[in-house]
């Protein structure tokens, strides 16, 4: 049952840092959010480095040195592959219909 929920808790924490660094990068920003102004790039850097540091220490407390950090790298690709697909299958945000365009 430990493994299970440390896979799961590394995977999550993979997946944040790693959303969080795409979404420090303005592109993938616009893709997802559209014009809104976006946050500070290094605060969502910084919860990137975060994430991913207590993922490593989570692995290595739970698992040893050999072991977790081999557990914490292995999860890094599959964490990487979760937020690559999700940005590229998540759909361009809508723009409000103008007025112009409604019939009258």
């Amino acid at each position: 049952m430990l493994d299970l929920t440390l896979a799961a808790g590394l995977l999550m924490l993979q997946l944040f840092a790693l959303g969080c660094l795409a979404l420090s990068q303005d592109k993938h920003w616009r893709t997802l959010m559209g014009p809104v102004r976006s946050p500070p790039k290094r605060r969502l850097r910084w919860l990137a480095g975060a994430g991913l540091l207590t993922g490593s220490i989570l692995a290595v407390s739970l698992c040893g040195w050999g072991f977790g950090s081999l557990i914490w790298l292995l999860s890094l690709p599959l964490g990487g592959f979760a937020v690559t697909f999700a940005l590229a299958l998540t759909p361009a945000p809508r723009k409000a219909a103008s007025r112009r365009t409604l019939p009258r």
